[in-house]
């Protein structure tokens, strides 16, 4: 039975207030509330929905391994841990860039491990200091769909799907001509958000579930796919509006509403995917496994 009265009593909160534990966990979810907060005063949405995302999964990565988690540093580690917490805290405070706001999740978060457990420590910590880093690896999927240059593919398959649907369509670089209206593919409509994003929870939904790493292969290979798809039927879609003359309509979808829908959308198409690919069958091997123990 659940005992309230020790939970509300003075003196238990005091005793677990003077615990390392306990100013770990402030100075974890300090680390979370800053960089959340500095981010969404750069009016920063996207990467605002990135950072939001990882912090759960981090702190519910902890939160699985707390009873496993040895909390003993020694000094070095201690004083290089609180080091590079001040520094990463001052260079955000002072001023914040945006490799400075990425980086901090990661300098963090191997501060506390250097505070709370020490250096030795520090590859058993691994799920979280891979999982810290995933701002910085949004910025370099962003930079690499910049080389293959994604804009110019992006405005040649829709060219393509207009084509297919029965449309008479010129391509002339990013613009595309139809009968009655043309639009222009510009780097904002490339894509390159949706498929960011997707990868994102792809890479975050690694380490909810076991799979294998041919599974998580398939899994980023299909979010990349599915951000780039559904974009490119975004464009297609614009671009039959614009020809049909329908301004308000196209507002719309070209505005922020539209775009968060179609987010929205590719998002749940993603969690349908790896809800039937993997979540429930391991339901359902776990189920049979169960039946043949009790049958035992």
């Amino acid at each position: 039975m659940l005992d309230i009265r020790r939970y509300l009593n003075p003196k238990g909160w005091f005793k677990s207030a003077c615990t390392i534990k306990f100013w770990l966990i402030v100075l974890l979810f300090g680390l979370a509330a800053l960089n959340l907060v500095i981010i969404d005063q750069a009016h920063h949405d996207n990467l605002f929905s990135l950072a939001l995302l990882m912090w759960l999964t981090l702190l519910h990565s902890l939160w699985e391994r707390r009873h496993g988690l040895t909390l003993r540093s020694d000094g070095r580690s201690s004083m290089i841990g609180g080091m590079l917490l001040g520094f990463i805290l001052l260079r955000n405070i002072a001023g914040s860039s945006d490799f400075s706001v990425r980086l901090l999740p990661v300098i963090g978060v191997i501060s506390l491990v250097l505070i709370a457990s020490g250096a030795k420590s520090l590859k058993t910590y691994w799920r979280e200091i891979t999982l810290s880093g995933l701002l910085l690896y949004a910025k370099l999927a962003a930079v690499f769909l910049q080389i293959i240059n994604l804009t110019l593919l992006t405005a040649k398959v829709a060219n393509a799907f207009l084509y297919i649907i029965g449309f008479e369509t010129y391509r002339e670089g990013f613009f595309i001509t139809l009968p009655q209206g043309r639009i222009q593919v510009l780097g904002v409509c490339s894509g390159e958000t949706s498929i960011i994003l997707l990868l994102s929870v792809a890479f975050l939904f690694f380490f909810l579930l076991p799979i294998s790493h041919g599974q998580k292969g398939v899994s980023l290979t299909f979010a990349a796919l599915l951000g780039f798809v559904i974009n490119v039927v975004r464009i297609t879609l614009l671009a039959i509006l614009v020809n049909s003359g329908d301004r308000q309509s196209f507002n719309y979808w070209h505005g922020e509403n539209g775009s968060l829908l179609f987010a929205m959308i590719s998002v749940g198409l993603f969690g349908a995917f790896c809800w039937f690919a993997y979540v429930r069958p391991q339901g359902e091997l776990s189920s049979l496994a169960g039946v043949n123990h009790h049958e035992n």
